[in-house]
């Protein structure tokens, strides 16, 4: 198990179970601080079977082992997170004592802590496929929310998008995909949903914005408004069939 270490001795340590933490100075956050310079959502700390994960919002300016980062990232025991003017640091909860604190702190031990920083592959990703979001694409490692707000994981800054528009979370091989009560719906594979699963190639749309849903490296199958392309054909697997008989009685 994880814990939270703040040096200034400010607070408790904390030991993170798992779930997501909010970080930052708005009074319902998780992690609250106080410091000048800190964002009402600073970065969310994500714990889970993966380990400790960090979400940086586009523009924040988060350091961990002195190194500016972003997007959603990797965190190990004994990362240092600098965050405006709070400093905190993530321990193994069960390793406490077994650091030497003053080698933590040395350039050498810097340089090693920075290379436990590393970018997280994602099982997921989506990937635009209409507006200005066409030909992005956006890890989907944790629960990600789709909306207007300034707040959400992936932000699209539309009137016709409600503030907290979709949620999706990975589940195994698939995505949950549930509305969150959006005025102009959102739509798997054509078919508006209030809660549904969706799988790689799917197409997501949120009101007009559409997405692809995909696991890099897996093989891509076309659909087309749910329906696979040989049903979308269905002459097609005949024809096919009806030419390799002729080419059979030919060869003989």
């Amino acid at each position: 198990m994880m814990k939270l270490v703040f040096p200034e001795g400010d607070r408790p340590q904390m030991l993170l179970e798992p779930r997501a933490y909010r970080i930052g100075s708005a009074p319902d956050a998780d992690v609250v601080l106080a410091a000048d310079g800190v964002e009402p959502l600073h970065c969310e700390l994500q714990v889970g079977a993966q380990g400790v994960q960090m979400r940086v919002p586009n523009g924040i300016r988060v350091l961990v082992n002195e190194r500016p980062v972003e997007g959603l990232i990797a965190l190990r025991a004994g990362d240092t997170l600098d965050l405006a003017a709070s400093r905190i640091r993530l321990l193994d909860a069960a390793a406490e004592g077994t650091a030497n604190p003053a080698a933590m702190r040395s350039p050498e031990a810097a340089d090693r802590n920075a290379t436990m920083v590393r970018p997280v592959l994602p099982k997921f990703v989506l990937r635009g496929l209409s507006g200005d979001h066409f030909g992005r694409s956006f890890p989907l490692q944790a629960s990600l929310t789709i909306g207007r707000a300034d707040d959400a994981g992936l932000r699209i800054p539309l009137d016709s998008i409600s503030r907290l528009h979709a949620r999706l979370t990975p589940a195994g091989d698939e995505v949950l995909l549930e509305d969150l009560g959006s005025a102009n719906g959102t739509w798997l594979n054509g078919k508006r949903i209030t809660r549904a699963s969706a799988v790689h190639g799917d197409e997501i749309r949120v009101d007009t914005q559409r997405f692809q849903l995909l696991m890099p490296g897996q093989p891509m199958r076309a659909k087309v408004a749910g329906t696979s392309m040989p049903n979308r054909w269905p002459w097609l697997g005949a024809l096919l069939l009806a030419a390799a008989g002729v080419a059979y009685w030919l060869s003989r």
